[in-house]
């Protein structure tokens, strides 16, 4: 059974998607892997859900603040 939080990972991925248009799923998947290693010193095979989830939450939110105004 799928959990909230899990729930909520797919969720950011579809909110990510379209926030970088040029990039592909895969790319998307491996940038969110370097990440959780930059931030967290482990691998995505290793992180826990909830933290993966604060990632992209991060992620998220910086590809907001470089997006230009009026889009």
């Amino acid at each position: 059974m799928m959990t909230t939080v899990q729930r909520e990972l797919i969720e950011k991925l579809v909110d990510l998607q379209p926030l970088s248009p040029d990039v592909r799923f895969g790319q998307l998947l491996a940038n969110l892997g370097f990440l959780v290693q930059e931030l967290t010193d482990q691998s995505l095979w290793d992180v826990e859900d909830a933290r993966l989830l604060e990632v992209m939450e991060m992620h998220r939110s910086n590809l907001l603040r470089r997006r230009p105004t009026g889009v």
